[in-house]
């Protein structure tokens, strides 16, 4: 049942959309372009350590913090309008949840870009 929780809030984020709409221009790059203009940080994600590379792959790591709240949320009823009004429930887990973003390179040229993980 977490798991499935986790699954649906990852990807009702839509942040991989938007992160691939962001990246698509690196496409066709030298990988060294990519390295010295790409800054995830700035674009609202967390990294914890430099790309790697190798001849085939430039990798990038990031990272989503998200809270999965438990429960039901608890419930109070308006009394002057008689609706209900939801407030928040207490506990919850929060889980840190990675991305892998790969550009795909031949002759350090970019060819593709893809992902791996559920943070994106």
């Amino acid at each position: 049942m977490l798991a499935c929780l986790i699954f649906l809030m990852a990807c009702s984020t839509g942040g991989n959309h938007r992160l691939d709409q962001s990246l698509q221009h690196y496409g066709g790059q030298i990988a060294d372009q990519v390295r010295s203009q790409l800054d995830l940080n700035k674009m609202g994600f967390k990294t914890t350590q430099e790309p790697t590379q190798t001849a085939e792959l430039l990798s990038y790591t990031i990272f989503r913090d998200m809270n999965i709240p438990m429960g039901t949320p608890n419930i109070s009823h308006s009394v002057s309008m008689g609706a209900p009004v939801s407030t928040p429930s207490n506990g919850g887990y929060d889980i840190e949840m990675k991305c892998q973003i790969g550009f795909a390179l031949k002759e350090k040229i970019v060819q593709s870009i893809r992902y791996t993980g559920r943070a994106c």
